[in-house]
């Protein structure tokens, strides 16, 4: 039943390539559903563009020529508990987040996690966390954990369920101990490699420009042209494109001024 169950939501008649080229261009993806459906769902897709990533970055290690790029990325996930839960219940998803958690910063993947309830979070992962924002928090056993987890005094834990809106702690190795915070940016280094956000702009900034060549040939484009130069597109690119992309790129490029937008009774023309 469990199976049905998965493949009444259509789980298994759909890939994950428009999260992927999301990614390559530079792009948030927001993924909702119920809990027991992305628990499933991020332990495949967690593992699946992990190890695109880790793979990338290992054959540049061994000095070979890596084959297609792919870029770091950042894995945000609200209730993580629910993903990577302590004790002897096992998630779907926990081992790879350990993974993740353990490994994943030398090759440009990056964890937050968000949680009400930090006492639920596996402990392994909780020990890798370099930082750690605590907002106000009522549940004893979890304020034990973050006293356990953090240098925060008896005093301060005692200030948790009382914290206003837009104050917090902010335990993190770059400061040496727990402060009290409204808002702080972290600033951190990368050693022996490349900053991930440097080659994110380097690699990956030039999306547009790619577009921009493809799409030169076929202007001035009507918006309902773009269906029939669709192969064409993904032949330049060299990967799939839809409809709805095609159209956003285009609306980018308008607004810096590369091209001009033309209204018209059945639709607006690029040029």
């Amino acid at each position: 039943w469990r199976l049905y169950r998965l493949h009444r939501e259509g789980i298994f008649q759909k890939d994950i390539s428009p999260i992927t080229n999301a990614l390559y261009r530079r792009r948030l993806t927001v993924i909702r559903g119920p809990i027991w459906l992305l628990a499933v769902f991020s332990a495949y897709l967690v593992r699946k563009l992990y190890g695109m990533r880790r793979s990338y970055q290992d054959a540049i290690q061994r000095g070979e020529i890596p084959g297609e790029k792919f870029p770091p990325f950042i894995i945000v996930t609200d209730e993580a508990h629910n993903f990577a839960r302590r004790g002897e219940f096992s998630s779907p998803a926990r081992s790879v987040f350990r993974e993740v958690a353990q490994e994943g910063r030398k090759y440009g993947v990056f964890l937050i996690l968000a949680t009400q309830r930090p006492a639920l979070l596996d402990d392994t992962i909780t020990a890798q966390l370099n930082t750690k924002i605590i907002f106000r928090t009522v549940r004893a056993s979890d304020i034990k954990v973050i006293q356990e987890e953090t240098d925060i005094s008896g005093e301060e834990g005692g200030r948790l369920p009382y914290l206003p809106s837009g104050t917090a702690f902010i335990s993190s190795a770059v400061v040496g101990r727990t402060v009290s915070v409204r808002i702080r940016c972290a600033r951190t280094q990368a050693p022996r490699t490349l900053n991930p956000f440097t080659e994110l702009e380097k690699d990956y900034g030039g999306v547009d420009e790619e577009f921009y060549k493809a799409i030169a040939d076929f202007l001035p484009l009507h918006i309902g042209q773009i269906t029939l130069h669709l192969p064409e597109l993904e032949n330049s690119l060299n990967r799939s494109v839809t409809v709805d992309e095609v159209q956003e790129s285009l609306e980018e490029l308008v607004i810096a001024g590369r091209l001009e937008k033309i209204e018209g009774p059945f639709g607006p023309t690029y040029k």
